[in-house]
């Protein structure tokens, strides 16, 4: 699954290349970088590893587009047994994921300085997660590590609200779900500040 989706990654900016151009004029293209919040639940443990995102989008029109979006989550969460002795660290290795979203903007009531617009967005697409455990279990004075990565692709899906400057930057609030299967369920908070060129 994971090189259908690294061929589709290869072949999406060709499909997408004269609709997206056609309307760059409008600056509807977009990177970003996103701080993220993850939530591992992962063989009934739950951890909150927090990382980084980059996101990069464009828009066949106002309203849809695609989205390609990249992260890590460098920095572990740790569960430890009852001992104290024996835990387990969790790092999210990367997130990958190709999505298709819909954007809707509209005019606030009040008027708000140097804000163009606001929007709601919701995200469709496929993900990829790989996760990092680290097991370290001690036995009296001897202690053994043991590393092993798990790599899931699922559907994922998500929602966000933002708002767009007159600068042409934006800042976005945005709720994702990357993987959900029965052992492993990946879901992330994440704010982001986005770039329109």
């Amino acid at each position: 699954m994971r090189y259908w989706m690294l061929f589709g990654l290869l072949v999406s900016p060709a499909l997408w290349a004269e609709p997206v151009a056609h309307y760059q004029d409008q600056r509807f293209g977009y990177v970003a970088g996103n701080l993220m919040h993850l939530n591992l639940d992962y063989d009934s443990r739950e951890v909150t590893p927090t990382g980084l995102g980059v996101r990069l989008g464009g828009m066949v029109d106002p309203h849809w587009g695609v989205e390609l979006r990249v992260g890590v989550g460098p920095s572990p969460d740790t569960w430890r047994a009852d001992t104290g002795r024996n835990k387990v660290d969790y790092t999210v290795d990367h997130v990958g994921a190709l999505l298709a979203t819909g954007r809707l903007p509209f005019k606030s009531p009040v008027k708000l300085p140097y804000v163009d617009s606001l929007f709601v967005q919701g995200y469709a697409g496929v993900a990829d997660v790989k996760v990092k455990t680290v097991r370290r279990r001690c036995a009296g004075n001897v202690c053994d590590d043991d590393t092993a990565r798990n790599d899931d692709t699922s559907l994922a899906f998500g929602a966000g609200v933002g708002l767009r400057t007159e600068f042409n930057l934006g800042l976005t609030l945005q709720y994702m779900q990357y993987v959900d299967k029965d052992y492993i369920t990946v879901t992330g908070i994440e704010g982001g500040l986005e770039w329109y060129f």
